[in-house]
């Protein structure tokens, strides 16, 4: 007997006990009819509701608007051409180190493996002659192996030809010919820097820049001790340093004798510090910070980090040259002690 026909059963069976046997069929035809009824207006009803359903599901979603806030994708070949130059440079007899995939003439070079490492790249120009046309300079940190078997470092500068064409996939690229040296942008004399004054590193303007410096490198002491309120200064994490030693502070500004100790609030000074970082190992490096501080309740606090430190004012109106010192500071402090290691 089919599930169906043993449904219908139960169904008479449970209707014959309530109804008397002479209305019990009649009672199940009435009520597949009304079931039929309920089930058609059933079906008339939610066929346009899930019409509707069905045409916000499958509704394209609209593309974002070109307007300002929409980042646009800016296409520059200047990571593919440090790529180019990196495998360049490490390619050998034995390995060609990827460089096919940058120029497809497939040219092999005749250098001994690990003769010449490249360590890092940085891209210093990046120019357009033509449309599809770019030229590329990259500054390489390279290690080359010299007689002797040692190998010093030196920094090289590279000019990349590239071309470029648009396919279905994206950008594609390929070098127009081998990586040329070039001469790398020239060092500048070392300028003149806006700091003529000398401070105690014991005093109250040394104090708060070596506090500052202890906790902002080596972790040591509450940061907030020693910056202004609000400032968006917080510690190096992790402390790259063990200790911190102030070297020599130069000042901006002339303080007469006392005068750093009792500031007016609010008063600005600015500060040039050099100071000595010792590692875990006690190796040192010398660091210099460029730092405005300001007064407060007596004290001095910092208040930035200065992006660039202060330059040699010009002459005056009058033709007094301001006072500076080259290099912004005296001559090199002595060399650090030796701590520990």
């Amino acid at each position: 007997m089919s599930r169906r026909a043993r449904s219908r059963t139960r169904a008479a069976h449970v209707l014959g006990r309530l109804l008397p046997d002479a209305a019990v069929e009649p009672a199940m035809r009435a009520a597949t009819r009304r079931g039929g009824t309920l089930l058609a207006w059933a079906v008339i009803v939610a066929s346009p509701l899930a019409t509707l359903a069905g045409l916000l599901l499958l509704r394209p979603t609209p593309p974002p608007p070109l307007g300002g806030d929409v980042p646009v994708a800016q296409r520059a070949p200047q990571g593919w051409a440090e790529m180019y130059v990196r495998s360049w440079l490490s390619a050998s007899r034995d390995d060609s180190a990827g460089l096919e995939a940058f120029y497809p003439a497939g040219m092999k070079t005749q250098r001994t493996v690990g003769t010449q490492v490249p360590v890092d790249t940085a891209t210093v120009s990046v120019t357009s002659p033509r449309a599809g046309e770019w030229s590329v300079v990259v500054a390489v940190n390279l290690l080359t192996q010299q007689p002797n078997g040692k190998h010093t470092a030196k920094l090289t500068c590279v000019q990349v030809s590239l071309l470029e064409a648009t396919t279905p996939a994206g950008a594609a690229y390929a070098a127009a010919a081998l990586p040329s040296p070039v001469a790398c942008p020239a060092t500048l004399e070392a300028p003149a820097l806006g700091y003529p004054e000398t401070a105690e590193l014991t005093g109250p303007i040394g104090q708060s820049v070596l506090g500052f410096l202890t906790s902002y490198l080596a972790g040591q002491g509450g940061l907030d001790r020693y910056t202004s309120p609000g400032s968006p200064l917080a510690p190096v994490a992790p402390p790259p340093y063990a200790a911190v030693q102030l070297a020599e502070l130069r000042t901006h500004e002339k303080f007469e004798p006392g005068q750093a100790a009792r500031p007016l609030d609010r008063t600005d000074t600015h500060v040039l510090a050099r100071a000595w970082g010792y590692d875990a190992t006690g190796q040192v490096t010398v660091l210099d910070y460029a730092l405005t501080l300001a007064a407060r309740a007596g004290r001095w606090e910092i208040s930035q980090i200065d992006p660039v430190p202060l330059l040699a004012a010009p002459p005056s109106p009058t033709g007094s040259p301001a006072a500076s010192v080259p290099n912004g500071s005296s001559p090199a402090p002595a060399a650090p002690p030796r701590t520990g290691g």
